[in-house]
């Protein structure tokens, strides 16, 4: 049996572990998200998110992406930490001043987790209460960010193969073993039916084997367990 993992519970994996890591060299982040530009929508939105309350949360999904100097020199950065000391009167801008600030914060990072042409199909963002800890986190911010830009690519992918409740269905039996005439049985329908999901499920997710979609959809987290 295939244990089901999906992008989002492998991004708050992700974020577990950096604390652990920051914890064991006596620092802490104050919040953190992982987030993921929605292919259908074009719009950010949050895989994972710990510490953020909404208000700043929205401002990430939204305002954040929405600034073009700002979220250029991330884009520019491909996939390094850009820490707000690495822009230059980062500090005195609205986001710092109306936004970060008031809510606590004294540095942060940004990273771009992943391309799709000009197009950053995600981010990592990591808040911290204390200005000086940007040397000591540099190092743990890079290395989870390299982990979340795959479970990033894993969420934008489940996106785009739009299957349907019914060829996940099929796509769970076939994972537990089933032969076509068992999954015909257990759903009602004929065995030239299953057949034609089958080769759906083969053309959306990008395979041509039963145990290559079963693998597919357990990376995903389509597999009951």
């Amino acid at each position: 049996m295939f244990a089901p993992r999906s992008p989002a519970a492998g991004a708050y994996g992700i974020l577990g572990l950096c604390a652990e890591e920051l914890r064991a060299r006596g620092l802490a982040y104050s919040a953190a998200a992982v987030t993921y530009r929605d292919p259908s929508s074009g719009r950010h939105r949050a895989l994972a998110s710990s510490g953020y309350d909404a208000r700043v949360l929205e401002f990430l999904l939204d305002d954040f992406v929405a600034d073009r100097n700002l979220f250029g020199i991330i884009r520019e950065a491909s996939g390094v930490p850009v820490f707000w000391q690495d822009v230059p009167r980062f500090e005195q801008v609205e986001m710092v001043t109306d936004v970060l600030r008031p809510s606590g914060y004294a540095e942060g990072a940004s990273v771009a987790l992943g391309f799709s042409g000009r197009e950053v199909t995600g981010l990592l963002h990591m808040s911290f209460a204390d200005s000086g800890v940007v040397d000591r986190v540099r190092e743990v911010v890079a290395a989870s960010s390299a982990a979340c830009s795959r479970v990033v690519g894993d969420q934008v992918a489940l996106d785009r193969v739009h299957l349907s409740p019914r060829e996940i269905q099929v796509l769970q039996l076939v994972a537990r073993g089933a032969g076509n005439v068992e999954i015909a049985e257990e759903l009602f329908v004929s065995r030239r039916t299953v057949a034609t999901h089958l080769e759906n499920i083969f053309v959306k997710t990008g395979t041509n084997s039963r145990v290559q979609a079963a693998v597919r959809a357990a990376k995903w987290g389509l597999i009951e367990s």
